[in-house]
């Protein structure tokens, strides 16, 4: 349960939480859901948000909520890809609205959506923030307090250990994404991520739309302790909710892509008096 929610700047935030009795808590991860788009997996993506909500789970979303790309001066754009309900003059107002009247029963559990490259492109060529036009609507209609993320950046998950006030933080990074590869499916990124994103202990990112968990251990000084500790950084990739691959024909078969994964990530706390231990998992299907 968030009791408080801070932004410092435009991709710092910090959330307290109160954890369940048992000192437990849960953050549910996604990306990449393209949630306009025909091809999107809502059945699959609602069960994930589903049991988020029956977890009392925090949201994160990291970017590609939306496609959008049917718009007007779009040159990706393809009718066959619009959905009915939004193939309407005001296209993008008709997203926007849509997606926000069903994401009402979520948005007390989400407590981050953040910008992808479809929702940064859009913004460039329309201008107008699509993000934040968004969130603004959600907020109204749901009464909750979600906040707009960069495309990259951190957030802090301050975790309330008992009643005088001691606490214990967990650091995240994300990022919507930047680097893929059909074969090593984005695992390169972890060390260059590793580089510039060094101050997080969970890394979280998407756009390639992978699957995948990995650990990057690291040397750091404990200058409380006094002493070096050898510390993992875990990365998520946190896979997709569009699913391009079954009928056999399209943009993204004919370019000799491969199947890719359907789902997100969950990740349980336990908060203990030394300190907060966590385990993230991809989602079943």
């Amino acid at each position: 349960m968030i009791v408080k929610a801070e932004k410092y700047q435009g991709n710092y935030h910090r959330f307290e939480v109160e954890p369940t009795e048992n000192k437990k808590a849960w953050l549910f991860t996604c990306s990449d859901i393209h949630f306009d788009n025909p091809k999107c997996d809502r059945k699959l993506f609602f069960k994930h948000m589903d049991l988020a909500v029956k977890r009392g789970a925090m949201i994160a979303i990291t970017g590609d909520l939306f496609c959008l790309m049917q718009g007007k001066y779009d040159p990706r754009g393809s009718k066959s890809n619009v959905r009915p309900e939004h193939n309407k003059d005001n296209y993008l107002d008709m997203v926007i609205n849509d997606t926000a009247e069903k994401f009402i029963p979520y948005a007390k559990n989400i407590i981050l959506i953040s910008r992808g490259n479809h929702e940064t492109s859009v913004s460039k060529r329309m201008e107008t923030d699509i993000m934040e036009r968004f969130v603004e609507r959600l907020n109204l209609l749901a009464g909750s307090k979600i906040q707009v993320g960069g495309y990259t950046g951190y957030y802090t998950l301050s975790f309330q250990y008992s009643t005088s006030g001691h606490r214990h933080s967990v650091d995240v990074g994300y990022s919507h994404g930047n680097w893929g590869g059909v074969i090593t499916k984005g695992t390169l990124s972890v060390v260059r991520y590793a580089s510039y994103m060094p101050d997080c202990d969970l890394m979280f990112s998407g756009h390639t739309h992978d699957g995948w968990i990995v650990t990057h251990p690291r040397l750091r000084k404990n200058t409380y302790k006094k002493t070096v500790d050898v510390v993992n950084q875990w990365h998520i990739k946190t896979g997709t909710y569009k699913e391009e691959f079954g009928s056999g024909s399209g943009w993204a078969v004919e370019r000799i892509a491969m199947p890719k994964y359907l789902g997100g990530c969950f990740t349980e706390f336990n908060v203990t008096k030394n300190g907060v231990e966590f385990t993230p998992t991809l989602t079943p299907n």
